[in-house]
Formats: structure tokens, C-alpha cells, sequence
């Protein structure tokens, strides 16, 4: 089925799906000579992903999808400031699915191998507004491209998962429907390891730029060892230098992602074609 024919039904369906979003009626996907990008509100959004690499060997294994929005004149803007114009429950839980569909979109636009993942975020807001049945749907619209719950990685903040029996309760809802889970930046102080693992995390993702100074680079290295003691594996983003994949490596990290994998990426998928 042409792409064309696939946005066609998936922007039909993310209306059908939520008829009392008022900001359902402002947003729409934009394909045009080969191109996808999005509107939603008075903004422009423009995919783009970074390659995730297996630590070990530099394989490429999938893209963490990242988004640009503009405003009305170009401007730059936070995709954060997406959720202003979510003023409730059916607003929040309609864009947060919009954007995972169209990062989706954006992933098989590229035409990746079925086997790579993609990794997109799980906005907290959204786990608010939704009382139960986490992942459902967006499974439903995953199928509709052909892609299986077990290649998309969700991004969920590591605190809240901690402290939120609600969130917990999603992260468990997104396992038994087969994704796969990445914590973000836990709460290295206070990390309950057994929690973790029974939401079924695969990876945690510390932020290793903060741990500069010796004594906080000693505590790093031995919560990543409790962390792969306990079967979590350590996720290292925004690598961007060959000094912060000197750090990934060190700690023995498992995946990396970030800029610097983008010339890999690059040549895999030329060596391919």
C-alpha cells in the first residue's frame, strides 16, 4: 500500500479515535515529494532520528526518534511546548499518540530493516490522562505499518516510574503488550532495582554527564554494575564525542546512542543499498 494511502488512514483513525479533542482538529501529517513532516496548532513539526549502536561491536540496532518544532515564522521552539495547546485529558493523550504515530511514519518513511528498532518517548501527561489499556491502541496503529511492538522502545521517566503507582501500572500494561522499556535518568541515590525489573525495564539510561568529578564517577560505575547484578542493561544518549563513547565504553555499556553514530548509520545503510 502506498505511504500516501497509510498517512491517509492513520490521520483518519487518530480523528475517529478522539472526537472530542479539539486539538485533533488542528494538527494533520504533510507528505510531499518523499518528505513527511506535521502540523499541529500553529506549529511545524520536522522528524528526525539518531542511530542506537551496540557498544560492543558499533552494530547498528535501531534510531531514537527526535523531534524539531517550529513556529509560524521558523522560529526554533521546545517540542515541550507542544502540551501548552493540550488543555485536557482528550487533548494530552491525542497529541502524545499523533506524535508516536508520526515518528512511526517518519521510521518506515526511511525504509529501515523490520529488525530496527525505534525508540519514542511516553509523555507523563499521558500517562495521566489515560486510566488503563497503556499501549493498546498505539499497537493497533503500529500494525497498520507493519511494525511489531517488540521493535518500538519506550522511553519512560525512571522517578516517576519509582514513585507513581499509576505510571507504574502503564509501564506493566506496555510490557504485557510486548515493547520494550528504557528508564530515564533514574534516581541513582534511591534506586530500587527490584521495582524495575518486575515493570520489566530493559534499560536505564543515567546521565553520565553529570558524573564528572572522581567520587561521583566511582558511584556511577558501581550503580551500573547493581543495575547489570539485577539484568538491567545501562543505555548511554547524546553521544556526541568520541569522549563520551569513551565513557559508554568504560562503564561497559551496553547501547549508545547519539550524533556521533550518524556517519555508521550512514554507511550501513549505503553498504545495504
Amino acid at each position: 500500500m502506498p505511504l500516501t494511502s497509510v498517512i491517509e488512514y492513520l490521520e483518519q483513525r487518530l480523528h475517529e479515535l478522539h472526537p472530542a479533542s479539539r486539538l485533533s482538529e488542528q494538527a494533520g501529517f504533510r507528505y510531499r515529494q518523499g518528505q513527511l513532516t506535521a502540523g499541529i496548532a500553529c506549529f511545524r513539526l520536522i522528524p528526525d532520528q539518531v542511530p542506537v549502536v551496540r557498544v560492543s561491536d558499533g552494530a547498528v540496532l535501531g534510531y531514537s526518534a527526535q523531534l524539531r518544532v517550529e513556529s509560524s515564522r521558523g522560529h526554533p521552539m521546545k517540542p515541550e511546548a507542544l502540551y501548552v495547546h493540550a488543555w485536557d485529558a482528550e487533548d494530552v493523550i491525542f497529541l502524545d499518540r499523533f506524535l508516536r504515530t508520526f515518528h512511526a511514519l517518519h521510521h518506515l518513511n526511511l525504509g529501515h530493516d523490520r529488525g530496527e528498532w525505534l525508540v519514542v518517548s511516553v509523555h507523563l501527561r499521558h500517562l495521566s490522562a489515560l486510566p488503563e489499556q497503556h499501549g493498546q491502541v498505539f499497537l493497533d496503529l503500529l500494525h497498520r505499518l507493519g511494525i511489531e511492538s517488540s521493535q518500538v522502545v519506550l522511553r519512560l521517566q525512571a522517578r516517576a516510574l519509582q514513585r507513581d503507582p499509576h505510571v507504574q501500572a502503564a509501564a506493566r500494561s506496555f510490557a504485557a503488550h510486548g515493547y520494550r522499556l528504557l528508564a530515564l535518568r533514574p534516581d541513582r541515590e534511591d534506586t530500587d532495582w527490584a521495582l524495575l525489573r518486575d515493570l520489566g525495564i530493559g534499560w536505564v539510561a543515567p546521565d553520565v554527564s553529570a558524573a564528572d568529578f572522581p567520587h561521583r564517577w566511582n558511584d556511577l560505575v558501581r550503580w551500573t554494575r547493581e543495575a547489570r547484578d539485577q539484568g538491567i542493561g545501562l543505555w548511554v544518549d547524546r553521544v556526541s564525542t568520541p569522549e563520551a563513547l569513551g565513557r559508554a565504553r568504560e562503564l561497559e555499556a551496553d547501547l549508545a546512542e547519539g550524533e556521533l553514530f550518524r556517519p555508521i548509520a550512514a554507511w550501513c545503510a549505503g553498504a545495504v543499498s
